[in-house]
């Protein structure tokens, strides 16, 4: 079930990402790059450090270390960051499709960007990159409403109940 849990997760990660850029794509490229108190700065860094994220804990999960973000400056604009996302949602799902519950308890050894090593069950990383979604989008969330381009509700039960 852990297993079946996890890819419910990360469908939803994925849908409730639509969601939000369902609004920034009616933000102009002015206003996307804006300085504005987020944690990356703007809504872009935050986008390009959020799809950072999820690359970088799926190559940690099939063995691999980055040791660094993607910088904000090598995406022009918010389409060609969802570009670059688009193929990093599909290959979480392809890693997600046939994962077992007995694979979730899998320990992942790991470096950070800063090079400390680390280990941690596959499970709590796997909910950590939805967490971490689910954090930076609630941060871009109120910006977007304050913008006048509000998304659509992103709470689990929405997805679950496809409203």
């Amino acid at each position: 079930m852990i297993a079946e849990q996890m890819r419910k997760l990360f469908t939803f990660n994925r849908w409730a990402w639509k969601r939000v850029f369902d609004s920034v794509e009616q933000v102009g490229d002015t206003a996307y790059r804006e300085a504005r108190q987020l944690f990356e700065n703007s809504i872009h860094g935050t986008l390009v450090h959020c799809m950072s994220a999820e690359y970088i804990w799926l190559s940690r999960c099939q063995g691999h270390s980055s040791d660094s973000l993607f910088n904000p400056e090598d995406f022009a604009d918010f389409a060609s960051t969802y570009k670059f996302w688009r193929p990093i949602f599909d290959n979480w799902a392809s890693y997600l499709h046939d994962l077992t519950d007995e694979q979730c308890s899998r320990v992942i050894d790991y470096s950070n960007t800063q090079g400390n090593d680390f280990s941690l069950p596959l499970v709590d990383i796997l909910q950590h990159v939805v967490n971490h979604a689910t954090e930076h989008r609630s941060q871009l969330t109120p910006i977007l409403f304050h913008m006048g381009f509000p998304t659509k509700p992103l709470d689990y039960v929405y997805f679950r109940l496809q409203l």
